[in-house]
């Protein structure tokens, strides 16, 4: 005997219409859906300049909280991140978005913590394969840290948008940036808009170096929104 269909036998025995037994009428209505998570990666290495990482994650959690979106979104703080973190915190969030917010160096990579508080530089060539191995569902990565270009068109060949920046950058301009990227994907914007956006949040508030953040994305993958907000 082949496989039995039960929707469709009930369907059959009373004359129902089979389409009530449906995988789609199964479907958790959008709002009783999980969150889609932004997860937000930071270190402050001691031998550096001190960063305003705090306030530049309370500027991201409100944005979201006080957009469209904010019941479709969470975000989720990874703070003083150490090399170890970095596998632990993707396998368990599977986010949608990773931000990584500190220092960069031109050749070293982005620069996370050991367990004393000094800087451990994470391998471009091993940040590349970490996001190639998980990157599930994954739709945007956010290099906020100086020198971060290269490590962007690296992790691009894995993860269909990712936004570097070309050189140092201060902090006024990253918490900025934030604001702007994250208002508006939290709206249901495109990431290509939410990312010009950003980038007009620096002009409009006359913060420098607009043109430091860069978007690498695949055709067509910018352009669509991160969520439906409503």
């Amino acid at each position: 005997m082949g496989d039995i269909n039960i929707g469709q036998q009930i369907g059959d025995r009373f004359k129902g219409d089979k389409n009530v037994y449906s995988r789609e009428a199964f479907q958790p209505p959008a709002a009783a859906r999980k969150p889609a998570t932004i997860l937000l990666l930071s270190a402050n290495a001691a031998g550096h300049p001190l960063l305003q990482l705090d306030q530049e994650r309370r500027a991201i959690v409100e944005e979201v909280a006080r957009s469209r979106g904010a019941a479709r979104l969470e975000v989720r703080p990874a703070d003083a991140v150490r090399l170890d973190d970095l596998q632990r915190v993707l396998m368990r969030y599977k986010p949608i978005v990773v931000q990584f917010s500190g220092h960069g160096h031109p050749s070293d990579g982005i620069q996370v913590l050991d367990e004393f508080g000094q800087p451990r530089s994470v391998k471009p060539e091993a940040l590349s394969e970490l996001f190639r191995i998980l990157n599930r569902g994954l739709r945007c990565v956010v290099l906020n840290a100086c020198h971060t270009d290269a490590q962007a068109e690296a992790i691009a060949w894995h993860v269909p948008c990712v936004v570097g920046m070309r050189r140092q950058v201060l902090d006024d301009t990253a918490i900025q940036f934030s604001k702007g990227f994250y208002r508006a994907l939290a709206d249901g914007r495109s990431i290509r808009t939410s990312f010009d956006l950003a980038r007009n949040s620096l002009n409009l508030h006359d913060v420098p170096d607009s043109d430091v953040p860069r978007l690498i994305a695949r055709p067509g993958d910018a352009d669509r929104p991160l969520i439906e907000a409503r």
